[in-house]
């Protein structure tokens, strides 16, 4: 068992991060931070951002973490588990998580998604939004690749292809329709993109095209996986944010509030990804 604290560590393993708020709820995102761990065969890290300033409390999150390790340790001996607390709110600590400490992945429960969307609009991995720990939800075997016309797209299907390539999860790509010629010449160039690149690396992979524009792609999207039975969506975050999404709540936060016990990966598009190594 390791326990970074705060302090800079000589690491070279990526790592799955879990935010550990100490919710009731909290449990769902380390379970499906074990699968994450599981998958792609890396070390699972329970993080806690500490709000205030004091050793006392410092010393209380890491002592609660490590109990939660111990017992972890018992049921799953083979897993590596770590520990890590930094000073400050999420969004302050996001780029230390990937830079400093390795993070590829944050898993972290879609309670109170609107005040963890912040921290994904500065991050440079994507956020694992999960509610529940049911044996269907666990299995990301059923991938939803939603494409549109924007060049996040291409780091979008690189983690499906990761899902397809650890896991042997079946991907289905889903394009948007778009009457904008433009838009609709970007969205036949990812899927071109997207199939070049599960193809050579001989995933298994269909298509089925949606019959949404891409603002409407996300929400027909969610309704595929909810009759289609997928047990994984990924979806890019908001890039330009104007008064009105503000108002009215951004889309990802819509669809990872209707989601249910779906788990959502949202990855940044404003940021370039780190790329999980093998």
């Amino acid at each position: 068992m390791n326990s970074f604290g705060n302090e800079m560590t000589n690491l070279t393993e990526q790592r799955i991060m879990v935010l550990c708020d100490f919710s009731e709820s909290m449990n769902n995102a380390i379970a499906h931070g074990m699968q994450m761990a599981t998958i792609f065969r890396k070390e699972m890290c329970l993080f806690h951002p500490l709000q205030k300033n004091g050793k006392a409390e410092k010393l209380a999150v890491q002592k609660a973490l490590s109990k939660i390790i111990h017992q972890l340790k018992k049921d799953l001996p083979d897993i590596p588990i770590s520990s890590l607390t930094l000073k400050g709110a999420l969004p302050d600590c996001i780029d230390r998580i990937a830079e400093q400490y390795d993070g590829i992945m944050l898993v972290l429960t879609s309670e109170n998604v609107k005040a963890k969307l912040p921290a994904l609009q500065v991050s440079q991995i994507p956020f694992l939004f999960v509610n529940g720990y049911q044996p269907e939800s666990l299995r990301y075997k059923n991938v939803l690749l939603p494409v549109d016309f924007r060049k996040v797209m291409k780091d979008t299907s690189l983690w499906a292809s990761y899902f397809a390539r650890f896991n042997k999860a079946d991907v289905t790509v889903f394009p948007a329709m778009e009457k904008n010629k433009d838009h609709a010449v970007m969205i036949r160039k990812n899927v071109k993109f997207i199939k070049h690149l599960l193809t050579n690396l001989k995933l298994d992979f269909q298509i089925s095209n949606s019959g949404k524009g891409s603002f409407g792609l996300p929400f027909d999207a969610l309704q595929r996986c909810q009759n289609e039975k997928h047990d994984l969506l990924i979806i890019p975050s908001s890039k330009n944010i104007s008064l009105i999404d503000l108002i009215i709540g951004l889309p990802e936060a819509k669809i990872i509030k209707k989601a249910n016990h779906l788990p959502v990966l949202c990855i940044n598009p404003k940021r370039d990804m780190y790329i999980l190594c093998d």
